[in-house]
């Protein structure tokens, strides 16, 4: 039997909320730096410096990436969705069976309007022009919509393995 594989990567879009985490922990490095010059330096003395470069430096060894990538991999039914981090770090987020699947539709689909109240959880690349599918899928208590942008090849497998769960 002939094994059913597809891998795709893709470069995202850092979300809103990953881009405010980032601009408020910039700004909160840079206040603590002023505020360990100028007002905590009359009480710590020379320790405020050591301070701000501690705290600084925590700050930015958490500060998040704008550096986001996807990766799907389709093998025998089932689809993980990885996040790369920076191109070295891989976190896995999400795997899906495609016996669970309800349906797969363009995200424009008119098919989804029944499941706009389901959870979204959005792996796509976040570039308006591209075109991202939503999956319907069950998990043990209830469902959700994932977004994702595959390419062709693993819209066919996603077709061969499951043809009346692609709906457009």
């Amino acid at each position: 039997m002939e094994e059913l594989y597809s891998e795709t990567y893709l470069h995202a879009k850092p979300s809103i909320g990953r881009r405010m985490a980032r601009i408020g922990l910039i700004v909160l490095s840079i206040l603590i730096a002023l505020a360990a010059f100028f007002v905590f330096s009359a009480y710590l003395g020379p320790f405020s410096v050591l301070f701000a470069v501690v705290a600084d430096s925590l700050i930015v060894y958490f500060l998040p990436s704008n550096k986001i990538a996807y990766e799907y991999i389709f093998v025998d039914g089932q689809i993980d969705f990885d996040m790369i981090i920076n191109g070295n770090k891989r976190k896995r987020k999400k795997r899906i069976d495609m016996d669970k699947v309800d349906l797969v539709a363009p995200e424009t689909s008119h098919v989804l309007h029944n499941y706009e109240n389901l959870p979204l959880r959005d792996f796509s690349s976040g570039n308006p022009d591209d075109k991202h599918f939503i999956a319907v899928t069950r998990t043990e208590n209830n469902q959700e919509r994932i977004k994702f942008t595959p390419d062709e090849k693993m819209l066919e497998l996603i077709k061969l393995k499951g043809r009346n769960k692609i709906q457009y």
